[in-house]
């Protein structure tokens, strides 16, 4: 039955244009605002959202190979806005989920030398495509998420911390 309904219904084109959506699903692209960032877990840096996974990691046995064990995932979003053309978007996340740097330091002593926790951040200023449900609301739309795919990573705007790695220090 699932089948048959999937063939049948088809999702929508996706729009960069505020004026074209619609109540309903709509596929909508545009640029991540956010007032208040999240800090990601490992690296601590400024982001809309965050795509945790820990595991262990255990050599040695016959195997030249180390096993992998799975530990946690988390998936965890800031509110935040989509700026599309002629308007913003106000976003809320479907499962805004709960994770932070406390919970990665607890796993890290908890497992030990062989634990490794990795992370995939969304910045503010990427181009992104949102799958979801719109609805007005005293004749503007509210959006609800249920999928996020970047499009176009996006350093940050100035005055906002992002990846540490590639900022420089000044010279005196």
């Amino acid at each position: 039955m699932l089948r048959t309904l999937k063939t049948f219904i088809k999702d929508p084109l996706p729009t960069s244009k505020y004026g074209d959506l619609a109540p309903g699903l709509n596929i909508v692209d545009g640029i991540v605002r956010v007032e208040t960032p999240l800090r990601s877990p490992v690296r601590g840096q400024n982001c809309v959202a965050f795509f945790y996974r820990s595991f262990l990691s255990i050599g040695g046995g016959r195997s030249p190979m180390p096993t992998i064990h799975k530990i946690k995932q988390a998936e965890v979003y800031a509110p935040f806005e989509l700026e599309m053309e002629g308007g913003v978007l106000p976003i809320t996340p479907d499962r805004p989920g709960k994770f932070d740097h406390r919970d990665h330091l607890e796993l890290s002593r908890q497992y030990g030398k062989e634990f490794q926790g990795v992370e995939e951040v969304i910045l503010p200023g990427a181009r992104v495509r949102l799958r979801g449900k719109a609805r007005q609301v005293d004749g503007k739309y509210q959006f609800s998420m249920k999928s996020i795919v970047v499009i176009e990573k996006q350093v940050v705007s100035a005055g906002v911390v992002g990846d540490r790695k590639k900022r420089k220090k000044k010279k005196r």
